[in-house]
C-alpha cells in the first residue's frame, strides 16, 4: 500500500434507476459508450480510471485543475451526445471533485478524498460539476474557469459540513 496526494473525480448517473426501469438495454448500451468516451478523456488529461461500478466512474488525476478541465470536457461531450436522444432517455452525469491524500492498494483508491468527491456530486443537478474545498483551493484564480460558492453542505457519514463550489459556464 502507498499513500499519495491525488485529485479524485467521481461521476454518477442522475436518475439511473428510472432509466433502467424504462429501458435497461438502451441504458446499458449508452452507459457503456459514455464510459468509453469518459475513459479516453481521463487519459487525455493525464488521469487514470480507477474503478467503475453500477452507474459510477472514479478517476484520479495528478492535479485538481486537470480533473476539473476533464470534467468540463466530459460534460460538453455528453451534452452533445445526449442532445440527439429523447429527454427521457438521456444518460446525464453529475461529477464531484476533491483533492486529498489517498491510500492506493492494488490500484484501488481509499480515503476521504474519494468519499468527499462522491458526496459532493450527490446533491448536484444533472450535468453539473461540483468541487470540494481542498480542490477549489488549488484551482482558485485560474483564468480559464469560474467556480461559484454554494455554501456548506451536510453529507452522509461526514463529520463536518463540506464547503462546495460549482463550475460555472461550462
Amino acid at each position: 500500500m502507498e499513500e499519495r496526494l491525488v485529485a479524485c473525480l467521481y461521476a454518477d448517473v442522475s436518475g439511473y434507476c428510472r432509466l433502467i426501469n424504462r429501458d435497461v438495454g438502451h441504458t446499458i448500451r449508452t452507459l457503456r459508450a459514455y464510459r468509453t468516451l469518459m475513459a479516453g478523456l481521463v487519459m487525455k488529461f493525464a488521469g487514470r480510471v480507477v474503478d467503475v461500478a453500477g452507474d459510477s466512474l472514479l478517476a484520479e488525476f495528478p492535479t485538481a485543475g486537470g480533473a476539473v478541465e476533464c470534467a468540463v470536457e466530459i460534460q460538453r461531450e455528453l451534452a452533445a451526445r445526449n442532445a440527439t436522444l429523447p429527454p427521457d432517455r438521456r444518460v446525464e452525469f453529475r461529477i464531484g471533485i476533491e483533492l486529498g491524500q489517498v491510500v492506493v492498494d492494488r490500484g484501488r483508491l481509499y480515503g476521504d478524498a474519494v468519499n468527499i468527491a462522491a458526496r459532493v456530486q450527490e446533491a448536484g443537478a444533472p450535468r453539473t460539476i461540483r468541487v470540494a474545498e481542498s480542490a477549489y483551493d488549488r484551482i482558485n484564480g485560474s483564468p480559464s474557469m469560474r467556480l461559484d460558492y454554494l455554501g456548506e453542505h451536510t453529507a452522509k457519514n461526514m463529520e463536518r459540513p463540506l464547503r462546495v463550489y460549482q463550475v460555472a459556464d461550462q
